[in-house]
């Protein structure tokens, strides 16, 4: 699959998971090297630094899991005062960061940022077995 078709199929499943009427209000899928692939949110964040800082704690996660022979991170959570952001592995060169600003939506920010990488990933197989 082309990189064109991938941050395509990023940029819809993304659309989707800020625009389901949920409490997503921005996602973004980011390289592992910091590089924003595609957003979406409903309100204005600096997702730019928000990119390269994603990309920098899921590799510290990764390091951490390593290091305590805990297998691999699958995602860290940021309980902050007015939300919560996740960050996540869509692949193992794409991050995803999704957050909201509801303090107590944090099963539903982890399940609907689960079932899109799940939708993201199948898409993908689904494009290059095409």
């Amino acid at each position: 699959m082309s990189i064109e078709r991938i941050k395509l199929v990023l940029q819809t499943r993304l659309e989707e998971l800020v625009n389901e009427g949920g409490q997503v209000e921005a996602a973004l899928a980011v390289t592992t090297d910091g590089h924003m692939v595609a957003s979406a949110q409903r309100k204005e964040y600096s997702l730019k630094r928000l990119a390269a800082m994603g990309s920098t704690l899921m590799s510290l996660g990764d390091t951490i899991t390593k290091e305590l022979q805990m297998g691999s991170c699958k995602n860290i959570i940021s309980e902050n005062e007015d939300g919560i952001v996740v960050f996540m592995h869509i692949t193992k060169n794409l991050v995803m960061v999704s957050l909201t600003s509801s303090r107590g939506g944090l099963g539903l920010l982890l399940s609907s940022s689960r079932n899109c990488i799940g939708s993201i990933i199948q898409d993908i197989k689904n494009q290059n077995t095409v």
